[in-house]
């Protein structure tokens, strides 16, 4: 799928923008023919600069998505790749996806009254997130979505480590709190009921386990909000190393297409 025809079809552009007063650094794909096109916001995983984007990533995960007829704008995240500011790992730069919209509002070319939000790993947590704060998105997508952080700290013991250095100063009740605020499956029935959401999930990720995305499942249906899951046979946690992009990139388009109707 990643063809000349993304590079000679689209244009990449590193940005820099404000969020919370700070200087963001991100990314913007676009088709490189004429038109007003839909908005997509696009949540990176990862922390700090690992799973940040690159020229080349910003290409293949980016562009791809340009070339469908949207305006795809990534941030790095405050903290991150030159970005000012301290990483909040899902707590307020969580900001800096949102403030994007600000930014779409300034690109003649960008159609704000149709946007979607999407997101992978920590991208997903990111995203359910965003949900709760901005109620005009036409859809959301996630893959490999970061979900109950109580549930995947008892299997990482990395990860474990990360929040104990993050929120390990705090009393027991607060910390308790920040990771609430962090996990969708405690605020499921925040979420917006007129945004379906699209959750994939590979059944050999080791990293964040299916069960991550089977459990916030559990909870959308019984809060009623609308959804559709797809296991990933086989799939593992980063699509483009194990080609599952391929049938991602087919179930993404084809949800992008129904909900914001191109």
């Amino acid at each position: 799928m990643y063809t000349e025809e993304v590079l000679s079809g689209t244009v990449v552009e590193r940005i820099a923008y404000r969020s919370d007063g700070l200087r963001v650094n991100g990314y913007l794909a676009r088709p490189k023919r004429e038109g007003v096109f839909p908005l997509l916001i696009w949540n990176r995983g990862g922390s700090n600069d690992y799973g940040s984007l690159d020229d080349l990533t910003a290409y293949l995960i980016l562009a791809s998505t340009a070339l469908w007829g949207y305006v795809v704008l990534a941030t790095q995240y405050r903290g991150n790749r030159g970005s000012e500011g301290v990483e909040d790992w899902g707590g307020a730069d969580v900001n800096d996806a949102i403030n994007l919209i600000d930014v779409a509002r300034e690109l003649p070319y960008c159609d704000v009254d149709r946007i979607a939000i999407e997101g992978a790993s920590r991208g997903g947590m990111t995203t359910y997130r965003a949900l709760t704060m901005y109620d005009r998105f036409r859809c959301a997508i996630t893959h490999a979505g970061l979900a109950d952080t109580f549930e995947i700290l008892k299997h990482r013991n990395d990860l474990g480590a990360f929040v104990f250095k993050k929120f390990g100063h705090l009393p027991d009740e607060t910390r308790d709190e920040e990771l609430a605020r962090r996990s969708a499956t405690r605020f499921a029935d925040r979420l917006p009921r007129h945004t379906p959401i699209l959750l994939m999930h590979g059944t050999a990720d080791t990293v964040v386990p299916i069960e991550q995305s089977q459990l916030l499942v559990r909870e959308l249906q019984r809060h009623h909000i609308p959804h559709k899951f797809i296991p990933i046979e086989g799939g593992q946690h980063i699509a483009l190393k194990d080609g599952s992009y391929r049938i991602i990139d087919q179930h993404r388009r084809e949800w992008l297409e129904i909900h914001m109707k191109l």
